[in-house]
């Protein structure tokens, strides 16, 4: 018995096919006893119930005819009587056609309590059975049982729509069979003992390509499909007017102006203060809204260059309008691009050993946590902009961090044309949202020894490298820069300031008092969480501040949203362990320039759910460069590199498993209201003890 332990333990150390095939098929026959046997406990408890054949009675808002129940109010009230008798499930289904929808809240007099306890509410759906069979948690025997139904003035139920002490069905769930089974599959596949450690990051081979290659599709695709998740959020383009403002900019360039047709209403021109909320809505209402007013004309305040790149073009083939959702997802593919490019080349510079796997799984979490899981939730027209403009800053760091390449004289040597689109799209960042810009600092961290010691930058002899860094700024900067004189009459006034929304950003100014909010806002505030689906829930902001604070409800500080963001913070403090100090100054240049960002975003604009976008992807920046540097450091330390390992799953785990749950944690413009059938269906795959 020892010695067949012993081989059973030997077998599972080695790392062969036998063995990957013998615990795939343990994953598989876990899976299937988890699905069968745990996620439909219900199933199992319910088995032996006797059925209770008792008949409702209706003590308000509803009729009872034959075998039917009508609701005569949005409020209805069913009663059983005297059942002396255990009763662990109800069975309520609100009608039989699609959509139908009831919130019910349950309450009984048991051996316990002889006045009606009642139990929270709940909400069932005809297209959700799960959520359709309760299970009932009260003392002993029950006396008398009350059911108020809310929601279903009007509707008709039949009698097999309601029971009690049913039996539940098995509802077996392929898609959460099919996700767990993926997951822990995936888990065992990355856990730190496994094979696959050994294949370093290159991207030069045809096999690792393609796989890469392979993720951009899958994550696209399920990035197409949670798109729609927020069903109502798709449409905003048609039914609202400050979401067709792109719309209104490609027509005015049209016609060859740079104001919007758009007829100001008399009122609005005769108020002392048009950026006056309280006047401006006295005077037109809510017209004109998020336009930004000057001398009597309406303009786009926000960047143009994402309105000249898809939305024009789309109306010049098309002669329709882009919906905005197609442009977020057209952002979010080169996103998905741009991190694994950039990530690539952090490698390829500094970090070779790095395995492939580790590279994978840096990039996926990057880009759910830097922006895409946010523009799942809301795939608006206000995330385009801020979308664009993190994806030509990724493309434009990872062409300078490419530019450097070994010469034949045993130094380095700077390649022109991998300058000159690496500061062309970090310079288009100001043509969609101006604060990506601080993206430029990286070119003084990066190209310092060129232009101050080596002086194969800013020197004479190097004009063509000089003019390839120089150049696209000064084009972009000054087309930017026109563009602003023309509307607003100086080429540093970007317009954001005469933004006609709810508060007047004129005399907004910089407030020293709003910093320390901002930064504990933004990075430092623990999210609300509860044992309820989707568990961490959004929230208004407190604070104590004596003016005007410009907020929506929060989820929390990215630290405690995302915790792989910890393990960059963690790195700028631990300068010996990069090899290359520039990979060290590009980790604490990340985290200085996030928080000078989230600083500036609070100052300016507020504190906006949206305006994560901005940061979260330079704290990233500095985790996955020090996940690669402590990796690196330790290559021939087995230990530390199981434990590296380790954390990094975890928290990436961790982080995507918020990112999933924050999409549906939002109260306002939420899924659940915009989609309940989805909401329910997933409340109830994870929930599943509810």
């Amino acid at each position: 018995m020892i010695e067949k332990i012993k081989a059973l333990k030997d077998f599972f150390n080695e790392e062969t096919p036998k063995k990957y095939a013998a615990a795939f098929a343990v994953i598989l026959s876990l899976t299937l006893i988890l699905e069968l046997f745990v996620f439909n406990y219900k199933w199992l408890d319910s088995a032996f119930c006797s059925k209770i054949n008792a008949a409702p009675g209706v003590s308000s808002g509803a009729l009872v005819s034959e075998n039917n129940i009508k609701f005569t109010s949005d409020s209805g009230v069913i009663e059983y009587n005297d059942l002396n008798a255990k009763v662990k499930y109800l069975y309520l289904k609100p009608g039989n056609a699609e959509g139908g929808k009831a919130s019910v809240t349950i309450s009984a007099s048991d051996e316990a309590n002889t006045s009606a306890l009642s139990a929270p509410e709940r909400t069932v759906l005809t297209d959700v059975e799960q959520s359709q069979y309760i299970r009932l948690h009260f003392s002993g025997n029950i006396k008398d049982l009350k059911i108020t139904i809310k929601g279903m003035n009007g509707e008709t139920v039949t009698g097999d729509c309601i029971g009690l002490n049913v039996h539940v069905p098995l509802i077996f769930s392929w898609v959460r069979f099919f996700v767990m089974l993926f997951a822990l599959i995936l888990l065992y596949l990355i856990r730190p003992k496994s094979f696959i450690y050994r294949y370093k990051t290159n991207l030069k081979n045809k096999y690792q390509l393609a796989v890469v290659i392979l993720v951009v599709i899958v994550q696209s695709v399920f990035f197409w499909n949670m798109l729609h998740y927020n069903t109502t959020a798709l449409n905003w383009h048609k039914n609202y007017e400050h979401h067709q403002q792109y719309y209104d900019l490609i027509e005015s360039f049209k016609d060859g102006h740079l104001y919007l047709e758009k007829d100001i209403p008399e009122n609005l021109k005769s108020l002392k203060n048009p950026y006056d909320y309280s006047s401006r809505m006295s005077a037109i209402s809510a017209a004109l809204w998020d336009n930004a007013y000057y001398d009597g004309r309406c303009y786009v305040y926000f960047g143009a260059l994402p309105a000249v790149l898809l939305y024009l073009p789309y109306n010049l083939v098309t002669g329709n309008d882009l919906p905005n959702y197609i442009a977020v997802f057209i952002f979010g593919v080169m996103i998905i691009i741009g991190i694994l490019l950039l990530l690539w080349e952090i490698i390829k510079k500094w970090y070779k050993n790095t395995p492939f796997v580790l590279y994978l799984i840096m990039s996926i979490v990057f880009g759910a946590v830097s922006g895409i899981a946010y523009a799942v939730q809301k795939p608006d027209f206000y995330i385009v902009p801020s979308l664009a403009a993190l994806m030509f800053a990724l493309f434009g760091l990872a062409f300078w961090l490419s530019a450097e390449r070994d010469s034949d004289d045993g130094g380095t040597e700077l390649v022109s044309w991998r300058l000159t689109l690496g500061s062309l799209f970090i310079a288009l960042t100001a043509g969609c949202r101006p604060q990506f810009l601080l993206a430029a600092v990286f070119g003084v961290m990066l190209f310092w020894n060129h232009a101050f010691k080596k002086r194969t930058l800013f020197s004479k002899s190097s004009i063509k490298q000089t003019a390839a860094v120089c150049l696209p700024f000064i084009i972009v900067g000054a087309v930017v820069m026109w563009y602003n004189a023309a509307r607003f009459g100086s080429p540093f006034d970007f317009g954001a300031n005469y933004n006609l929304t709810t508060n007047d950003m004129t005399h907004r100014g910089f407030v020293f008092g709003r910093t320390g909010l901002g930064i504990f806002t933004y990075f430092l505030q623990p999210f609300s969480m509860n044992a309820l689906f989707p568990f961490i829930h959004d929230f208004s902001s407190a604070t104590a501040y004596q003016g005007l604070t410009l907020t929506e409800k929060l989820m929390g500080g990215v630290l405690w949203l995302y915790p792989i963001l910890l393990i960059g913070v963690y790195g700028a403090f631990k300068k010996n362990v990069f090899s290359d100090k520039r990979a060290y100054r590009m980790v604490y240049f990340s985290i200085i320039i996030a928080v000078v960002l989230g600083i500036l975003d609070a100052q300016m604009a507020g504190l906006l759910t949206r305006y994560f976008t901005d940061f979260i992807w330079l704290l990233m920046i500095a985790s996955a460069v020090t996940v690669f540097a402590y990796y690196d450091r330790n290559i021939g330390n087995i230990e530390a590199k199981s434990k590296i390992i380790s954390i990094v799953t975890v928290l990436t785990v961790v982080s995507l498993a918020l990112a999933f749950l924050r999409i549906f944690a939002h109260s306002e413009d939420s899924i659940q209201a915009a989609n309940p059938t989805l909401y329910y269906t997933v409340q109830h795959l994870i929930a599943f003890w509810l």
